[in-house]
C-alpha cells in the first residue's frame, strides 16, 4: 500500500512537469517526491534531471538524465545508476555509479566510473577512473590512471601510476608501480619498485626491489632480489639473483645462483651454477659444476674445467686449468699457464706464476 502511494505521487509529480515535485518540506527540508532540485532529507524520484543538491537519502527509480551540477551528500540509491557531479557518502547502483568526483563507499552492480574517487569502490564487472585513492575492486578488472591504495581485479589491473597494492587474477600492467604487485599470470610495466609476484613472468624496464616469477623475469635494469623459476635476464643485474635454469645480463653484480648456467659480459662477486659460467670478465668467487670460461678471470674459481682466454688472476681449482696468462695459482690434474717458461707451461697438480 505504501509503495502504491509513493508511485502515485511520483507519477503525479512527473506528469505535471519534468522539474516539479510534491512532498512534506519546509525550506527544502523534509520528504520530497519528484524532481526537486534542492532537498535536505528524503528524496524519491523517477528520473533525476538538472538536480543541484541533495543532502540525506536520494532514491532514483530510472535512468538519470543530465545532472552536470548535482552534488549529493548521504546515501544515494539508484535502481539503474546514481549519476552526478559530486557524490559524498554511500552510493549504490544496480547497474552502475558515475560521477565526476566521488568520496565514500561506491557499489555498482556492473561498474563504477569517475574522474577521481576517494574511498572504497566496488564494481561487479569493473571500475575505472582517472585518479583513485582507497580500495578499488573490479569483478573483472580495474583501470585507473593514478592509483594510491589497493586495487583488485578478477582478471587484471591496469594503471599508469600505482602506489600501494595491486592484485590481478591474470595480470597487472602499468607505467610505474610502487608497492606490492601480484599477477596470477604476469606483471608488465616500465618501472616496478617494491615486491612483484607473477605466476608466469615479471617484466619491466626497471625493477627495483623483490621480483618472484614462476617462469622468468626480464628487464633492462634489475636491482634487488630476483627469483625466476626458469630464468632471469637483464641488461644490468644487481643484487641477489636465483634462477632454475639460467641468469643472463650484460653486467651481473652480486650473488647469482642458477641451476644450469650464468652468462654475461661482466660477472662479479659470488656466482654459482650447476652447469657453467661464461663471460668476458668474471670476478670474485665463481663455482660451477662443469666449466668456467672467460677472457679475464679474477678471484677464486672452482669447476670441472676452467679457461681464461686472456688472464687468470687468483686461484683456480679444476680438473683442467688453462690460462693464456697466469698471475696466481692453478690446482688440478693438468694446469696450463701460457706465460710460464718451458717446460713449466703445462704441469700436473699445481702451476704457479707470480
Amino acid at each position: 500500500m505504501f509503495l502504491r502511494i509513493i508511485l502515485s505521487l511520483l507519477i503525479l509529480a512527473g506528469g505535471v512537469a519534468q522539474a516539479s515535485s510534491l512532498g512534506l518540506t519546509v525550506n527544502n527540508s523534509g520528504i520530497g517526491f519528484g524532481n526537486s532540485k534542492y532537498l535536505n532529507g528524503i528524496r524519491i524520484n523517477l528520473v533525476d534531471h538538472q538536480v543541484r543538491a541533495v543532502n540525506g537519502l536520494n532514491v532514483t527509480l530510472w535512468v538519470p538524465k543530465q545532472n552536470p551540477h548535482f552534488e549529493f551528500n548521504g546515501l544515494a540509491i539508484g535502481l539503474t545508476a546514481p549519476v552526478g557531479h559530486r557524490i559524498n557518502g554511500v552510493a549504490i547502483g544496480c547497474f552502475a555509479v558515475a560521477a565526476d568526483h566521488i568520496n565514500g563507499l561506491i557499489i555498482g552492480g556492473l561498474g563504477v566510473a569517475a574522474d577521481d574517487i576517494t574511498g572504497v569502490a566496488i564494481g561487479a564487472l569493473g571500475m575505472g577512473c582517472d585518479k583513485f585513492t582507497g580500495v578499488a575492486i573490479g569483478g573483472l578488472g580495474a583501470g585507473v590512471d593514478e592509483l594510491d591504495g589497493i586495487a583488485i581485479g578478477g582478471l587484471g589491473v591496469g594503471s599508469d601510476d600505482v602506489t600501494g597494492l595491486a592484485v590481478g587474477g591474470l595480470g597487472v600492467g602499468g607505467d610505474r608501480m610502487e608497492g606490492v604487485v601480484i599477477g596470477g599470470l604476469g606483471i608488465g610495466g616500465d618501472e616496478i619498485k617494491g615486491l612483484a609476484i607473477g605466476g608466469l613472468g615479471v617484466g619491466a624496464d626497471i625493477i627495483n626491489g623483490v621480483a618472484i616469477s614462476g617462469l622468468g623475469i626480464g628487464g633492462h635494469s634489475l636491482e634487488g632480489v630476483m627469483i625466476g623459476g626458469l630464468g632471469v635476464g637483464g641488461y644490468d643485474v644487481n643484487g641477489v639473483t636465483v634462477a632454475g635454469l639460467g641468469v643472463g645480463g650484460r653486467t651481473i653484480d652480486g650473488i647469482s645462483v642458477a641451476g644450469l648456467g650464468v652468462g654475461g659480459r661482466k660477472i662479479r662477486w659470488l656466482t654459482i651454477a650447476g652447469g657453467g659460467i661464461v663471460g668476458v670478465d668474471i670476478e670474485g668467487v665463481s663455482i660451477a659444476g662443469l666449466l668456467i670460461k672467460g677472457y679475464n678471470l679474477d678471484g677464486f674459481k672452482l669447476a670441472g674445467y676452467c679457461q681464461a682466454k686472456e688472464r687468470m688472476t687468483g686461484v683456480s681449482i679444476s680438473l683442467l686449468n688453462i690460462a693464456r696468462e697466469l698471475s696466481g695459482l692453478q690446482i688440478g690434474v693438468l694446469n696450463y699457464a701460457g706465460n710460464n717458461p718451458a717446460p713449466f707451461k703445462l704441469l700436473p697438480l699445481v702451476n704457479y706464476h707470480k
